[in-house]
């Protein structure tokens, strides 16, 4: 197996991976809940960039914390599944999603084609 050439195939690959993750590094996810009373912006890394409680969402919890607790929650929890749908949960999912729509024939190719010798 001729490893240059390997490698030389996988360059694809790897680009396409790096558009995924600057793709990723400039995401902004936003969830929202009750009616976007709740919103909060999470970037492509998880972190949490902005949490919006709109004035009268903040009023009715006056008197009900755990009401502006759980639509917190929720909305968390909604931007959340969409960064889940978006990049994936898992790192095989991951790398499944980075990988969508790249040629893996070269690589394959690649591979296959050193077995025989």
């Amino acid at each position: 197996m001729d490893i240059g050439s390997l490698m030389a195939s996988m360059g694809p690959i790897q680009e396409r991976m790096k558009q995924q993750e600057a793709e990723r590094a400039a995401a902004v996810i936003e969830g929202r809940a009750g009616g976007g009373a709740v919103s909060i912006s999470l970037s492509g890394a998880l972190e949490v960039k902005k949490v919006s409680i709109a004035p009268a969402a903040a009023a009715a919890a006056s008197d009900d914390a755990s009401m502006l607790e759980d639509l917190i929650h929720s909305a968390l929890a909604d931007a959340l599944r969409q960064h889940q749908a978006r990049f994936g949960g898992s790192p095989e999912e991951q790398l499944q999603k980075s990988l969508a729509g790249a040629d893996l024939s070269s690589l394959l190719g690649g591979l296959m084609g050193g077995f025989g010798r």
